[in-house]
């Protein structure tokens, strides 16, 4: 069995060109970070030499990777993922050297001014707080639905799916 391993080895060898190296030489990226940044819908993979990288440092790189996208003058905030899925803000570097420190892959999310107040007035919602709010929202659309109408009808052609939606309010 050894012997047959020795000449699959060698067969491999010659076949990807007679040398000890293989034709795709893979990087060696053990020991390195990863980081993976996601701006929106575009997300980057940069592989990072230097783990000691600063908060300063990481917001100036962001600003690179996203060209055009980000500027100096944007107010970011940074988060990553921890094992639970949570999204952790990344405040100093001393976040920043906890998240290296949890992952070798560390994947941040990228928010700009707003967006980031957004996120967490979504995340507070409850269920049952969307569906009250739902059912608010569909109370002043039909008292504006009749307004409108007390002030000049209009006629409307119900069809199978007007009736359905209405039925499902």
């Amino acid at each position: 069995i050894r012997d047959s391993r020795i000449r699959f080895q060698r067969a491999s060898t010659e076949f990807s060109g007679g040398g000890e190296e293989p034709s795709f030489p893979q990087l060696d990226l053990s020991g390195k970070l990863i980081i993976k940044a996601q701006l929106g819908d575009d997300v980057r993979r940069i592989p990072i030499h230097n783990e000691a990288i600063t908060y300063d440092e990481l917001v100036l790189m962001m600003q690179r990777v996203f060209r055009g996208k980000l500027s100096s003058s944007d107010d970011i905030t940074i988060k990553y993922k921890d094992e639970d899925g949570d999204l952790i803000t990344i405040f100093d570097s001393s976040d920043l050297a906890f998240a290296v420190q949890y992952s070798r892959i560390l994947k941040l999310q990228i928010l700009v001014g707003g967006e980031e107040k957004a996120a967490q007035r979504n995340q507070s919602l409850q269920p049952a707080q969307v569906t009250h709010i739902r059912r608010e929202l569909q109370h002043i659309r039909d008292q504006v639905n009749h307004l409108l109408d007390s002030i000049e009808p209009r006629a409307v052609e119900v069809t199978s799916s007007t009736a359905e939606n209405r039925s499902e309010l």
